[in-house]
């Protein structure tokens, strides 16, 4: 019979009994696979990497074989040979295509080494394998990496060159060469002063050293000699390699032709002098034109205002006096009923209704131009009557909060407040599609907070982009905007997939008018 190793069932919450602890957390969090099988080569361990590793988990390898696991037809002959040779006492390490479960092979480093009990007798085999992919990939990398740099360093315009950790210079790219028309014995070592400005080298020269004796970056601009013995103005830019102590072990630099930059550069400086100079000339145009503007449109606000409290109280006085005495007249035709004909008292009579319904409009009209309750009664009596008339209309259902000691407010505030809920209820009763609407004010300190919500069905994302970006919302939010800036207030939309807030905040005093 062949003996069995202990080893650990697969992700246990706790290492078994008689286990050390820590070994337990070794092998279930090692960056390697660790394999176990018995003499005959079933497997009794399969750690967690194995599984990520290979592809096939604890529970489908467990008493199987590791030959027909992991061993293909190629590879069997040399597996039997490395088994033999470890169940005779004997370690072995090498390079091993291992099968995987999605028929692939892993290129891995395996050890085999095998397990003996206390009395030195073998009872089985432990193996470790590392994917060494990896690895190989990167020997071919950087070997191609190599050859693509030089190709690379020769072929950029700029100008490449490399330097030991001391600053000795030991590698330049060919287009050094073209533009300084040098050769490598003369550019050895420290060789590359000879194409710096003798006045300008001393500075050079001075901060290159320091990088050197400190490790850091290196930028400058300064002009090299081309071999036509013209100065150019290069940027020159150094940076070191360290090693993993972080000691620096070479440098690289690179030194890029910057004279038509300079050049242009010094007309564009003179340019942007000249454009910042017509551009604040321009601002100062355009904040005078924005402030005629603005005062325009107060001004038109305030003429609207006007014009509405004109036209409401010419509607309530001269037409509703009209109507009330053309209601007067027919009501004396209709006293006479009897003495028309049937249709003509009908028609009497309908007219005395029509006149009624005329009346009642005529009303509703005046008073939503300009409410008379806003100048007798104030702002929340207003708004309670215009609330209730407006949910009786639109058959929308609103919530008015206002505190129970709300006092009154400058005329200019009272009618701003009133036209932006009138106007939201109108957006909400036309865009929204809501049942409902919810109207609050509240006062904080010295300043007026007015919400106005509904459960609609938004406004839409680019629409509200325009809002904030452009500043294009329509007449409406203009005018309400309008308004609240004319008086120090601010208006602000959200509308998040359902439903629309409209917050507007005013600064205000209360009065005791």
């Amino acid at each position: 019979m062949v003996e069995s190793i202990s080893l650990p069932s697969p992700f246990p919450e706790s290492a078994p009994p008689g286990e050390p602890p820590h070994l337990h957390l070794f092998l279930q969090a090692a960056q390697v696979a660790i394999i176990a099988t018995d003499l005959a080569g079933t497997i009794t361990y399969w750690n967690p990497f194995a599984e990520r590793l290979y592809g096939w988990s604890f529970r489908e390898v467990v008493g199987r074989n590791i030959m027909e696991i992991t061993v293909s037809a190629e590879t069997e002959q040399a597996a039997h040979e490395h088994m033999q040779s470890v169940l005779a006492g004997n370690s072995w390490a090498g390079e091993f295509q291992v099968h995987c479960n999605d028929g692939n092979y892993v290129a891995a480093f395996v050890t085999l080494s095998p397990v003996r009990n206390d009395a030195g007798v073998n009872v089985g085999i432990v193996g470790v394998s590392q994917d060494i992919r990896s690895l190989k990939e990167a020997e071919v990398a950087l070997r191609r990496s190599e050859e693509q740099f030089l190709a690379f360093a020769n072929s950029i315009p700029e100008l490449c060159w490399m330097a030991h950790a001391d600053g000795h210079l030991f590698w330049y790219n060919e287009r050094w060469y073209e533009y300084t028309g040098t050769t490598p014995q003369q550019m050895e070592g420290w060789g590359w002063q000879s194409v710096h400005d003798p006045e300008i080298l001393p500075s050079v020269l001075e901060r290159w050293k320091e990088s050197i004796r400190t490790g850091t970056p290196f930028e400058m601009q300064f002009p090299l000699r081309g071999a036509d013995g013209v100065y150019r103005w290069f940027l020159t830019r150094i940076r070191p390699v360290h090693d993993h102590n972080g000691k620096v072990v070479r440098w690289y630099g690179t030194n890029t032709n910057v004279d038509e930059q300079r050049l242009i550069l010094e007309s564009l400086s003179e340019a942007r002098d000249n454009l910042e100079k017509r551009v604040e000339e321009r601002t100062a145009e355009l904040k005078t034109a924005n402030a005629s503007l603005r005062d325009l449109s107060s001004h038109l606000l305030r003429m609207r205002d006007d014009e509405q409290r004109r036209l409401a109280r010419e509607l309530h006085d001269s037409v509703g006096q009209l109507l009330a005495a053309i209601g007067m007249n027919i009501a004396l035709i209709s006293a006479e009923a009897n003495k028309l004909s049937p249709d003509a008292a009908k028609a009497a009579s309908e007219n005395v209704r029509l006149v009624q319904d005329v009346s009642r409009e005529i009303r509703t009209i005046s008073h939503l131009l300009h409410p008379p309750l806003l100048d007798e009664a104030g702002l929340a009596s207003a708004l309670r009557w215009y609330v209730e008339g407006f949910a009786e209309r639109s058959k929308i259902k609103v919530d008015l909060e206002i505190p129970p000691d709300f006092r009154r407010l400058p005329n200019d505030k009272e009618i701003a407040i009133f036209r932006v809920i009138q106007e939201c209820l109108t957006n909400i009763h036309r865009h929204s599609e809501s049942p409902t609407a919810a109207i609050s004010m509240h006062q904080q300190e010295d300043r007026m907070l007015i919400r106005v919500q509904d459960s609609g069905k938004g406004i839409p994302r680019e629409k509200q982009r325009d809002l904030v970006r452009t500043g294009r919302s329509g007449v409406g939010f203009a005018g309400m905007r309008e308004r609240l800036r004319e008086l120090g207030g601010s208006l602000e939309i959200r509308s998040e997939g359902k439903g629309t807030l409209v917050t507007a905040t005013l600064p205000v005093k209360e009065t005791n008018r």
